[in-house]
């Protein structure tokens, strides 16, 4: 049996290429290749040199084929049937600016990754989720209007940049009236991420603020408090971000040694 040859022609390979240029794509980018869709018939596919898969795979014309666009308008992939060179030029085109709309915008949730806080060891699963008391809570919002005049000093912010920074913390301080001290720390790593990401942080930068971040909340480590542990396991537990009580503050494992009747 013959291979049959459904591959594009070099007019219709000078089409792609000003369709690419005309959408602002740089056709070095790319490159061809001949690919079997079924037994001994080949067609054209342009792959994209990002490493992610995105193709365009054309047509072979026979009846029920079909092209292949990764990325499709509103999906990883589309389908589309065209029947003549036209009906297919005109796919091609709406996937070559699907591409570059998904080349150009960025991925926020890999940007957050970014920031994550690496803990040595993860929140306990059976920490008491309790109620942050009134008192606490007041202190905890003081101790973050604080945190946001350092930061502002500290990393040099502009007024707008400020203004961020005040607006994300005093939301913070607001959820730890409302919350509980499991959720709010949640809360609060989630909020810590997304203000390095809108600040655009180096990682100098994102250590200075993390630093000044321990230094104001330190001595709200023991909101995470466990249940059912020995204080020595629950010494080694992290507080919230990971916090260590802070010089001049008891350990649980120290007051609860304390309290023992001898």
């Amino acid at each position: 049996m013959f291979e049959k040859k459904c591959t594009l022609l070099r007019s219709q390979k000078k089409k792609v290429h000003d369709i690419l240029r005309e959408v602002d794509l740089e056709p070095a980018e790319f490159t061809w290749s001949d690919v079997e869709i079924v037994q001994r018939l080949f067609v054209s596919r342009l792959d994209h040199r990002d490493g992610q898969q995105h193709y365009f795979q054309f047509s072979s014309y026979e009846m029920n084929a079909w092209c292949i666009a990764c990325p499709g308008m509103y999906r990883t992939m589309d389908y589309g049937y065209p029947k003549t060179w036209e009906e297919q030029e005109g796919i091609f085109r709406k996937w070559a600016e699907s591409l570059k709309r998904e080349m150009d915008t960025g991925d926020p949730w890999v940007e957050l990754a970014k920031y994550r806080l690496v803990l040595d060891g993860e929140l306990p699963a059976e920490a008491v989720n309790e109620p942050i008391p009134a008192v606490e809570a007041e202190q905890i919002g003081r101790a973050l209007l604080r945190l946001a005049d350092n930061a502002a000093q500290k990393l040099s912010l502009s007024d707008e940049q400020a203004t961020l920074v005040r607006a994300k913390l005093a939301y913070l301080a607001e959820a730890a009236r409302r919350e509980r001290s499991h959720d709010w720390v949640y809360t609060a790593m989630g909020v810590w991420a997304s203000m390095a990401v809108a600040l655009s942080l180096t990682e100098g930068q994102a250590a200075i603020l993390w630093g000044t971040i321990k230094s104001e909340l330190g001595p709200f480590a023991r909101l995470l408090r466990t249940s059912g542990q020995t204080p020595e396991a629950a010494q080694r537990k992290k507080g919230i971000f990971g916090i260590r009580p802070v010089a001049g503050h008891p350990s649980e494992a120290e007051r609860n040694t304390k309290e023992t009747p001898r």
